[in-house]
C-alpha cells in the first residue's frame, strides 16, 4: 500500500469500504464503521430495544468489514446518524486524542459488478460523528475526515429529506423499507455505542 494513502500524519482518519479501511488501519486504536441504511443503524436500534447482543453476519458486507477490522485494531464501533453524537461523546470521554488514533469508515454499497458504490448517506453518518468530535475540540483530522464533517454540516437539520431523496433512500422506498428509512433519519435518537466483542456488538458501558 502506498504510504501516502494511509493518512499516517493524522490521528483522525476517514475512508471508504474494505480497501479504504485497510489503507488507514495502521496504528489505529478505534475504528467506527458506518452503514446508515443498513447494518449499523439496525445494530443500535436492536440494542436499544433490549437485545443483549447483535451477532455479526459474516455474509453481510458490513459485518464482514467489522469482523476483519476486529483482527487489526483494538476496538470496533458501529456508528450512524442515529447515534453519531453518542459515539463522539464516548470517544472524547474514553480516549485520549494525544495518544490514540481513530478511523471512521463509511461502508458504502456495491454496484452490480461488485465494486464499491460510495453511498452519500454513509458519508453523512461518518461526517456527523466527525463533526461532533470537532465540537469536542478534537484536532488531528485528516483532510478527508474534515471533508466528511463539512459534508454533514451542509445537510444538518435536513437529514430526513436528504435521506429520502438520495439513491440509497430511494432504494429503501422501492423495497418497501420505510421503517428502516425512518429509523435512519432519527438523528441522535440513541445514546447507545455498540462495541464489537467476541459474540457480536454489545452496548458500551
Amino acid at each position: 500500500m502506498e504510504p501516502a494513502l494511509a493518512q499516517l500524519a493524522h490521528t483522525v482518519r476517514f475512508e471508504w469500504g474494505a480497501s479504504g479501511a485497510a489503507a488507514v488501519a495502521d496504528g489505529v486504536d478505534v475504528v467506527v464503521v458506518v452503514d446508515v441504511l443498513h447494518a449499523t443503524t439496525a445494530v443500535t436500534h436492536a440494542l436499544d430495544a433490549g437485545s443483549p447482543v447483535w451477532a455479526v453476519d459474516p455474509t453481510d458486507p458490513t459485518g464482514r468489514l467489522a469482523a476483519d477490522l476486529a483482527e487489526r485494531v483494538t476496538t470496533v464501533v458501529a456508528g450512524s446518524l442515529h447515534n453519531a453524537r453518542a459515539v463522539a461523546d464516548w470517544l472524547a470521554r474514553e480516549h485520549d486524542e494525544e495518544e490514540q488514533t481513530v478511523a471512521v469508515i463509511a461502508a458504502g454499497a456495491t454496484w452490480p459488478d461488485g465494486s464499491l458504490r460510495p453511498a452519500v448517506e454513509d458519508l453523512w453518518g461518518a461526517g456527523a460523528i466527525l463533526a461532533a468530535l470537532e465540537d469536542h475540540d478534537w484536532r488531528g483530522l485528516s483532510p478527508e475526515a474534515a471533508w466528511a464533517a463539512d459534508s454533514y454540516r451542509l445537510i444538518a437539520g435536513r437529514e430526513e429529506s436528504h435521506l429520502v431523496a438520495c439513491a440509497g433512500g430511494q432504494l429503501c422506498i422501492a423495497a418497501g423499507e420505510h421503517d428502516e428509512l425512518h429509523r435512519a433519519a432519527d438523528v441522535d435518537g440513541s445514546r447507545t455505542v455498540p462495541l464489537l466483542g467476541t459474540r457480536g456488538f454489545v452496548p458500551a458501558p
